[in-house]
């Protein structure tokens, strides 16, 4: 090492790698000796919170569950999910070399964090990448498997859920400084909160994700063949003021599903509030040229739940119900009644095992008598 001629901040001077090779291996040049302190800080803090295994889960289970916590219930844009992808198996080979203790089970400890700068150092890869993987692996290990248990609520539970989203008990009405109401914003919402609940039933009725509802224009609407067609898509993530910069949805490939006779009601309460209903019209429109904000739903869908007696499912200290789950409620009840691959098709699941947790989730309802039958017939 020897001394540079600039200085930090603070005035210490900036040391940089000599000239030459290193005298032998106790020398560190400046980006290994900032590697290594990266790697005791890590080490240090593991050590604080302790090893945190996943639940005996190996490292390729847990980067399954994060890769499908991303996919289905973050709704992560399949250009995001594919970066994921290529991040993960460069873990996974950049593991098989290590022991099977730190291969094979994720631990949030020096040895994993520690070991995978090590490894990415003897690589020469760049920092940034080096970054780039701690950080997915941290989020791995911080983000638990999605619970296979996910929230259902019957149609019943819904409808009530909406008429509750939909009313304005008298501590909700807007007053002023005086104590008067204030018309204006009790007129907004009167306005609003129909819409919140209708947008409410509409997730329920077609299991779209949010992100593809508040897209939906009119010309996506076929009410003759009884059909929605997915072409667009505003992730969550997207501002309600980006109308204009809507992506395709989620593999990049459009969809259609079938219309049931509930949601033909919902859009038919929609036309019928007056709001403009053009070919190129938002389903869900605003009060300007953007769409639909989802933490205003979802606030509201809270609100809701409490208020018909279900709070206690958003209280639940594991799998509390979110917003997303309407969207488990249509493929749960499709299951019942279509082909498993037919739900796959129809909600946008790129992997059928993805499908595949609506029938675990809830068996048919005549399971009991078609088997009863199947083992008469053998008898």
């Amino acid at each position: 090492m020897r001394q540079s001629s600039r200085q930090t901040k603070r005035g210490a001077t900036v040391w940089r790698a000599a000239d030459g090779p290193k005298p032998d291996d106790t020398y560190l040049t400046p980006r290994e000796a900032q590697d290594a302190l990266n790697a005791l800080m890590l080490a240090e803090r593991a050590k604080r919170r302790g090893p945190r295994p996943v639940d005996g889960k190996r490292f390729g289970d847990a980067c399954n569950a994060w890769l499908e916590h991303a996919e289905t219930i973050d709704g992560v844009e399949e250009t995001t999910l594919n970066t994921y992808r290529s991040i993960v198996g460069k873990l996974t080979s950049a593991f098989q070399t290590r022991d099977a203790a730190a291969a094979d089970r994720v631990e949030a400890d020096h040895r994993v964090q520690g070991g995978l700068l090590a490894d990415a150092s003897e690589q020469a890869l760049a920092r940034t990448t080096i970054h780039t993987r701690m950080r997915v692996l941290s989020a791995m290990i911080e983000r638990p498997e999605p619970d296979p248990d996910f929230n259902v609520l019957e149609p019943e539970e819904v409808e009530r859920v909406a008429q509750a989203m939909a009313a304005i008990p008298a501590a909700d009405l807007p007053r002023m400084r005086n104590g008067k109401i204030d018309r204006h914003a009790l007129a907004t919402i009167r306005e609003r909160r129909p819409l919140w609940a209708l947008a409410i039933l509409l997730l329920a009725y077609t299991g779209l994700r949010f992100g593809e509802v508040r897209a939906l224009r009119w010309r996506d609407i076929d009410f003759s063949g009884r059909l929605v067609h997915i072409r667009r898509n505003a992730p969550t993530s997207m501002p309600a003021t980006a109308k204009r910069r809507v992506k395709r949805p989620k593999g990049r490939r459009g969809r259609s599903l079938p219309l049931i006779d509930q949601g033909v009601e919902v859009l038919r309460r929609i036309q019928a509030a007056g709001y403009p209903s053009g070919p190129d019209d938002l389903v869900l429109p605003t009060r300007g040229e953007g769409m639909m904000h989802v933490g205003r739903v979802r606030d509201a869908f809270y609100r809701g739940l409490r208020r018909t007696g279900l709070g206690h499912l958003r209280d639940k200290e594991q799998n509390a119900i979110v917003l997303h789950d309407l969207r488990h409620t249509f493929g749960t009840l499709a299951v019942r009644k279509l082909p498993l691959t037919d739900v796959q098709a129809f909600m946008g699941h790129q992997d059928i095992k993805t499908t595949t947790r609506y029938v675990h989730h809830v068996p048919r309802n005549d399971a009991a008598e078609v088997l009863s039958e199947a083992f008469a017939a053998a008898a």
